[in-house]
């Protein structure tokens, strides 16, 4: 059980160490990997990673713990010996949603690995954070709440898709490593959670060159951001119909030949849509306003 029975942030922490060791193995981290661990609690990651890598740093917003995984970590003889002669540990007091990841990839001249079991109150506001900074990583191993990791992991035609998968589908890949039952934690979550690996996009591997540069533009744009999220407003309705509702300054008859042209079913709803078909419409609804 954590030495403080009362939590200021939001943690769940993970107290199955075999669970911890199954993270940190699917991350087959090498030392020369520059690794970024975000609220690591008591150091249950943090043991299992520190003299894996070239260099770990780790970021804490409560004090707290970050002192107490501090002297955790020193006070292990095995770790302390190893560490000795190293400056390959740092330990950061800030929000992470504040740290300036870009920055921090530059001073170490390395893309960074990022890995974290991440307050399930900041998971919409770090990923936005993840998207907009990827360039700095080279890949992330994050715990989510199951259900957050399903809209996260969600494709075309599924239930949970949402405007933030076709948000994340435009800028990473995706994948589900395995999920954490709720009781493996203290204090015990209502819910279980997700391991899931992220990948910012290569866009080297698509073959389409043009196609390349439109998932290049939908990922950096705002505006694909802002019609994405306009259109899964009315999930509900088939685009037929919400054609009428959205983007009042394109006329109706307009925007349905838009969608003609780009051979899209307008008896669709917005998850029924594929990442190709959302960036072929905002793209028709950019050049007819005219925007960048």
């Amino acid at each position: 059980m954590p030495i403080k029975t009362k939590v200021k942030f939001g943690q769940n922490f993970l107290i199955n160490k075999e669970i911890a060791e199954k993270i940190v193995d699917s991350c087959n981290f090498t030392k020369d990997d520059n690794v970024v661990e975000i609220g690591p609690g008591e150091g249950v990651l943090t043991n299992l990673i520190v003299n894996k890598v070239k260099t770990l740093t780790i970021i804490e917003i409560d004090p707290f713990y970050l002192s107490y995984v501090e002297g955790k970590l020193y006070s292990n003889k095995k770790i302390a010996d190893e560490l000795k002669n190293k400056s390959n540990l740092k330990f950061i007091n800030i929000d992470a949603l504040k740290f300036d990841f870009t920055e921090y990839s530059k001073g170490i001249d390395s893309k960074i690995r990022l890995i974290s079991n991440l307050p399930y109150e900041i998971s919409s506001p770090i990923m936005e954070k993840f998207n907009k900074e990827k360039d700095a990583f080279k890949d992330f191993t994050l715990m989510f709440q199951k259900e957050f990791a399903g809209r996260l992991l969600a494709k075309s035609d599924e239930s949970a898709r949402s405007a933030f998968s076709v948000i994340v589908e435009a800028n990473f890949e995706t994948e589900l490593l395995f999920d954490v039952f709720k009781e493996n934690f203290y204090p015990m979550p209502k819910v279980d959670s997700s391991v899931m690996r992220m990948t910012p996009l290569d866009l080297n591997k698509f073959k389409d060159l043009k196609y390349s540069e439109d998932i290049k533009w939908a990922a950096s744009s705002p505006y694909f951001s802002y019609l994405v999220h306009q259109l899964f407003k009315l999930r509900r309705k088939k685009l037929k119909n919400s054609i009428y509702a959205s983007f009042q300054g394109i006329p109706p008859d307009v925007k349905a030949k838009m969608y003609e042209d780009s051979n899209i079913d307008l008896n669709k709803r917005p998850q029924s849509l594929t990442l190709e078909e959302f960036i072929k419409i905002a793209i028709k609804y950019r050049d007819y306003l005219g925007l960048e």
